[in-house]
């Protein structure tokens, strides 16, 4: 949560709020003024706030085939694990189930093996029976292979890589294998697998891949526990049908993707769940991919994604990502987040910077708790149907705050990506490089299509600020179709230019029937207030002249009661503000100027003591019905 300090401007305030009231500047007006639309209310059909489908996570999920793993099943006893002794070029064991060629290693059987040493140039090969379990124990090893992968389990029914307490071990395989045939293309990572595989122990392991991918697994991938580090010329972790982490401490640094499942044939695989562990993501593409989904629900998660492709995302979940608890700080030059179908945060910690959309999902992003900041953004969150429910969301951003437009549209009219300004040095992607998602500049109202485009606010809290990065900003709430808001809070400090407003929704509609909106911009063409259809009253309030950034808005019904005291963080000449204690036909004062004391998370000074500014003028609440 951003803690943001007030600003003393109280002289200049009172002086423009006495200026304002002496020249009559202030008007209020119904949330149809000049400039803005008054359209009729459209049917929105069956997309309605009580139809978006807000359990989305929890059904794929459920429907997915995860990799569960309980280590006190697992049949380890390392009293009676086969010993196989490393030593430079060479190796040894007793038993006949170790076959031993030169500096090649292969166990060919069911069963249990501890190895320790050190082989210079060579690899520990399985190659057991289809119905063969096994287990390796890792129990102090330094293994490299110059010319291909430094174990590779090439069959077995489950394979298990134990890591010795206290044992720090090292696979690292050559930049360029030697195949058998042109036809052979596997093993291609330093630690391979054709089998379901298992990482856990307390140990340590390190992987270096300086062919293709640091730890691959052609079935699941499952990592319980350990303190692993990865570094790979591409994908840093692959599981092909799905990726599980549920403990341990995880650092990837990749070239590729950070953490990848790519089945996309089998609707219940090609997932990455993590549900427990620290996971540290660099990476020069995507930071975790997904052919379907990718569902966090515990877990420390840290990711750089894109500094050497130009456009990778932090979170890439191709049906859908789901974030239900844990915490994620995700850095990343194009999409922080981004489905090709649906997001749904449901709880969690979420800290996000990205050179395009902090949130994106093609078709749906629905929020229904948890904690969500986007410190640097082109647009905050964007899909063509947005669902807050409940959660804290907070989001700066450079154009939109929330937008809601074609997916095709979106695709095709992004900026050229820049790195988020918190990205670490050496981020920049390439001059020109296309977006792979959201809504460049200068899309103003009236230039998109009216569409089936719908925001629906029913819960929780939102705070927008749209920064003066671009020449022509974006709206806080920009609707290229519908807002229907119920409940919640939206606060939003919106743009400073003439073009862009705290809310646009010009050809579509703002139907507020509960909640809190005030919203703040400079005055222009396109300024607009809450919607006709609505059932909720509502002031919109123009000063004449623009208001530096920090002036106090402070509105009192004539009993002197506060009813908001809001602290924008840009020049505005523009206040839309709407809340259940407003009474249509009642007159309000604004005040504008003053000082409260004390900080605010969301820039409302609720509970605070206001000393007050000068009364600029008197409105009228009015019901735009």
């Amino acid at each position: 949560m951003i803690t943001r300090t007030r600003r003393s401007t109280f002289a200049g305030a009172v002086a423009l709020a006495a200026m304002l009231t002496a020249t009559g500047c202030i008007d209020a007006d119904s949330g149809t003024q000049a400039g803005g639309v008054g359209a009729a209310a459209v049917d929105s059909g069956d997309a309605t706030a009580d139809t978006v489908d807000t359990s989305v996570a929890d059904s794929a999920v459920a429907e997915n085939q995860v990799s569960t793993v309980d280590l006190d099943e697992l049949d380890i006893d390392e009293s009676d694990a086969v010993s196989i002794n490393l030593d430079g070029s060479t190796a040894s064991s007793d038993s006949g189930d170790v076959s031993i060629d030169g500096s090649t290693v292969t166990i060919t059987a069911a069963g249990t093996y501890s190895l320790t040493g050190t082989l210079d140039d060579g690899d520990v090969i399985v190659d057991a029976g289809d119905d063969d379990d096994v287990i390796v124990i890792l129990d102090g090893v330094d293994i490299t292979n110059t010319d291909g992968s430094a174990l590779a389990v090439m069959n077995a029914d489950d394979a298990t890589i134990l890591l010795a307490d206290g044992a720090t071990n090292e696979l690292t395989d050559g930049a360029a294998y030697v195949f058998p045939d042109a036809e052979t293309d596997e093993p291609n990572a330093a630690l391979f697998s054709t089998s379901d595989l298992v990482i856990a122990g307390d140990g340590a392991l390190t992987v270096t891949g300086a062919f293709n991918d640091g730890i691959t697994s052609k079935d699941s991938l499952t990592i319980a526990s350990g303190t692993i580090s990865v570094v790979a010329v591409d994908d840093g972790v692959r599981g092909k049908d799905d990726v599980t982490i549920d403990g341990g401490s995880i650092t990837i640094d990749a070239g590729g993707d950070g953490i990848k499942s790519d089945n996309a044939d089998e609707v219940d695989r090609g997932h990455v769940h993590i549900t427990g562990g620290d996971v540290d993501v660099t990476a020069g593409d995507d930071g975790i991919q997904a052919a379907t989904d990718v569902v966090i629900s515990g877990g420390d998660v840290s990711i750089d994604a894109g500094h050497s492709s130009g456009e990778g995302r932090a979170l890439q979940g191709d049906v859908l990502v789901a974030i239900s608890g844990g915490t994620v700080d995700a850095v990343a030059v194009d999409d922080a987040v981004h489905s090709n179908d649906t997001v749904a945060i449901d709880g969690g910690t979420i800290t996000l910077a990205a050179g395009d959309d902090g949130v994106h999902g093609d078709l749906a992003v629905t929020i229904g708790g948890g904690s969500v900041t986007i410190t640097d953004a082109f647009e905050g969150i964007e899909a063509e149907v947005i669902t807050i429910d409940d959660g804290l969301i907070d989001i700066t951003s450079d154009d939109d705050g929330l937008n809601v437009a074609s997916s095709e549209e979106s695709a095709t009219t992004g900026p050229a990506l820049e790195a988020p300004t918190d990205a670490p040095d050496g981020a920049e992607p390439p001059t020109g490089s296309p977006a792979r998602g959201g809504v460049g500049p200068g899309a103003g109202p009236g230039s998109e299509a009216v569409g089936d485009h719908y925001i629906y606010i029913n819960g929780g809290t939102v705070l927008i600020t749209i920064t003066g990065d671009l020449a022509e900003q974006g709206d806080g709430v920009d609707a290229n179709g519908h807002v229907e808001m119920t409940g919640g809070l939206v606060v939003v400090s919106g743009p400073t230019d003439t073009r862009n407003s705290a809310v646009d929704y010009s050809g579509g509609t703002f139907v507020m029937t509960g909640g809190t909106f005030i919203g703040t911009n400079v005055d222009g063409r396109n300024s607009e207030g809450i919607g006709t259809g609505s059932t909720q009253p509502s002031l919109y309030v123009t000063t004449g002249a623009k208001l530096v950034a920090g002036t106090l808005v402070h509105i009192t019904d004539s009993d002197g009661e506060a009813l908001v005291t809001f602290e924008p963080q840009n020049d505005f000449s523009v206040i839309v503000f709407s809340s259940p204690d407003l009474v249509g036909g009642e007159s309000y004062d604004v005040y504008l100027g003053g000082s409260v004391d004390g900080d605010s998370d969301t820039d409302l000074h609720d509970g605070s003591t206001y000393v007050a500014g000068e009364l600029a003028g008197t409105v009228t609440a009015t019901v735009s019905a």
